[in-house]
């Protein structure tokens, strides 16, 4: 598996340049998920794990300052390079995918706790 270039850190000129590059890496991480699921063995569709890939960008899509643009392109800069190079283990990659599933078992929780049988 090649290695990744180093990571040059650089500023966005304007708002235009900044979108510019979260779409350049939105496509870096869309195009390596068939080369992310074999490394990390993930049994899933690719579509799972695309959608998860646009929902991280999506959380982001109304931010307009360029500087904070900027901060955030470089910590997903950095997670595409530490997944890409199978930095991460296992468990940190399916963190991303368990977050969705864990949150309707603690409403039930406390819907017992309220109705007072928990």
């Amino acid at each position: 598996m090649p290695l990744i270039e180093p990571l040059v850190t650089r500023t966005s000129t304007s708002l235009k340049d900044a979108r510019t590059r979260a779409i350049h890496l939105y496509r870096q991480w869309q195009k390596n998920v068939p080369e992310i699921m074999i490394s990390y063995h993930l049994n899933m569709p690719q579509a799972i794990v695309r959608s998860k890939i646009r929902e991280q960008f999506e959380k982001n899509r109304y931010v307009s300052d360029p500087r904070v643009i900027d901060i955030l392109l470089f910590k997903g800069r950095i997670e595409f390079e530490e997944t890409y190079n199978v930095w991460k283990q296992y468990s940190h990659v399916l963190r991303y995918f368990d977050a969705n599933e864990s949150d309707p078992q603690s409403d039930q929780f406390m819907d017992k706790f309220i109705e007072g049988r928990a």
